[in-house]
């Protein structure tokens, strides 16, 4: 049986996309197991999952903390051994500084070495070393313009690798699900699974728009942390509104949705447009998260506006006109019709060299 070794961590942006890509392969008939660390949330959600997980203790680099130089120089000593022992085919990082030691211990032992960019610009880790592997795999057109032209031909644009809830999720099943009316609208309002308090307050203020028109359902997730101070400061809502901290079934409801104002991950991005949901983003400001960036591809192609943290009540006012304008909204459908890609993890596994004849 062949093996591959799929090395992700620190956050779902990196982790999801890696169990997609990690699933295509077992339906393939590949054994695949996974390293990250010990002590963020891999080994919580690899751990109940059907892979082995393998944890190692590393760290962030940082000059202000030499322990995690040594972390490091460890940690891919121990993965060297890691990599002789599991005798993979090949090995694919999904970014992040916890993918180094796996990645390096797998060019150091010739083993075929493949990459996957979520974001619009390379992370710390692909950055490093996307010149080494045999393949980099990424999710936007974008990310060919910070790079040499020479590494060109071992660069491929697949779309990001999303849930399977998200491909089988279709409008009209998901809207007679929740048992939307035909001339019922919906709004979805999502800050990700820790909120965004600029967006929850931004709606806050402007709460009475969504109380005057009767047609608009709204779909709003705070975030655990907010959850309790907007439901205190809502004192009235429409018997359809549902407020709650998360949606467990959230690509269900994407898409349902008319429209969404949100943040600008990676995977909110690509699923915005596999959804082909129009929406209006408000990205987080950290330059190290790259959500702008992210957010630009689609404001850019048509199919989303975007507004500052400091514009979050600009945004909403204009979710709630934008909403009543189907024309507007039918043309950004369109353009993100045009960005999809097909399956992401499918094809990521289908183009790692590990066939053969």
């Amino acid at each position: 049986m062949k093996k591959v070794i799929l090395t992700t961590g620190g956050t779902g942006g990196h982790i999801y996309p890696a169990i997609a890509v990690a699933d295509s392969l077992r339906e393939k008939g590949v054994e695949c197991s996974f390293v990250g660390t010990k002590h963020r949330m891999e080994k919580d959600i690899l751990g109940r999952s059907k892979y082995k997980f393998i944890g190692l203790d590393v760290i962030p680099l940082s000059i202000k903390k030499p322990l995690s130089f040594f972390k490091m120089f460890k940690s891919i000593i121990q993965a060297i051994f890691i990599v002789m022992r599991e005798r993979p085919e090949a090995v694919i990082g999904f970014g992040n500084y916890i993918s180094v030691p796996i990645l390096v211990a797998g060019l150091i032992l010739g083993k075929k070495v493949y990459l996957q960019e979520q974001n619009a610009n390379l992370g710390f880790a692909n950055k490093l070393l996307y010149r080494f592997a045999d393949k980099s795999f990424l999710a936007f057109e974008k990310t060919y313009d910070e790079l040499p032209i020479k590494y060109y031909r071992r660069l491929e644009v697949t779309g990001n690798p999303l849930r399977k809830e998200v491909y089988l999720a279709d409008r009209q099943t998901e809207r007679e699900k929740l048992k939307i009316e035909e001339d019922e609208k919906v709004l979805l309002i999502t800050g990700g699974s820790l909120g965004a308090k600029s967006i929850n307050d931004a709606l806050l203020k402007k709460w009475n728009l969504a109380l005057e028109d009767k047609k608009v359902r709204i779909y709003w997730a705070t975030g655990e942390g907010h959850f309790e101070e907007v439901n205190n400061k809502v004192k009235k809502y429409k018997a359809n509104d549902v407020i709650k901290p998360y949606f467990e079934n959230m690509p269900n409801i994407m898409a349902a949705a008319d429209l969404i104002v949100c943040r600008a991950g990676a995977l909110t991005i690509s699923e915005i447009i596999e959804l082909a949901v129009p929406a209006i983003l408000v990205p987080y400001q950290s330059i190290k998260v790259g959500q702008y960036e992210n957010a630009k591809i689609l404001e850019e192609a048509g199919a989303a506006f975007v507004h500052r943290n400091s514009e979050a009540e600009i945004a909403i006012d204009r979710a709630f006109d934008l909403i009543k304008d189907p024309k507007e909204m039918a043309r950004m459908k369109v353009q993100l019709k045009i960005m999809q890609k097909e399956n992401a993890a499918e094809r990521i596994a289908n183009d790692i060299d590990i066939w053969g004849n």
